[in-house]
């Protein structure tokens, strides 16, 4: 999620610093090392939108169904995930300026949310794993 956080940063400023179209931006950022595993969907993105001239926000979901398989996130990450899609390229430049920065606040959450789980299931399953090594124990003697 920390990678999608930089890839929406780099969209805004080729967006609305540099003043580049949505598919062009999408291109440049995918062929970008640092984009990582959001490359293929952004590439396939700025592909979808430039060759079959189909609004941003129904590439945006191509993109994602097309790729989603090989990311581990959850349903509820995808659906907001889509939702940014669906406001991108809808309105002028200031807009979009807020459509990001309020998608990187969300992704920013996710990514909150996703550590506190993990440190949970971590502590679970730390926890499990000596209690279950503990029932051996006790049923060996």
């Amino acid at each position: 999620m920390s990678k999608l956080t930089e890839v929406l940063l780099n969209l805004r400023n080729q967006m609305c610093r540099l003043g580049n179209p949505l598919f062009f931006a999408f291109e440049n950022i995918g062929k970008d090392t640092l984009a990582g595993e959001w490359s293929a969907i952004l590439l396939d993105c700025g592909e979808i939108i430039n060759n079959q001239q189909i609004d941003t926000g129904e590439a945006w979901r191509l993109a994602i169904d097309k790729n989603k398989e090989s990311m581990p996130l959850e349903e509820s990450d995808w659906t907001v995930i889509s939702e940014f899609g669906e406001m991108l390229g809808k309105s002028d430049i200031q807009n979009q300026e807020s459509v990001l920065d309020l998608a990187r606040e969300n992704i920013e959450i996710l990514e909150r949310e996703a550590r506190e789980t993990a440190k949970i299931n971590g502590k679970l399953y730390r926890n499990m794993g000596v209690l279950s090594g503990a029932a051996v124990v006790i049923l060996l003697l």
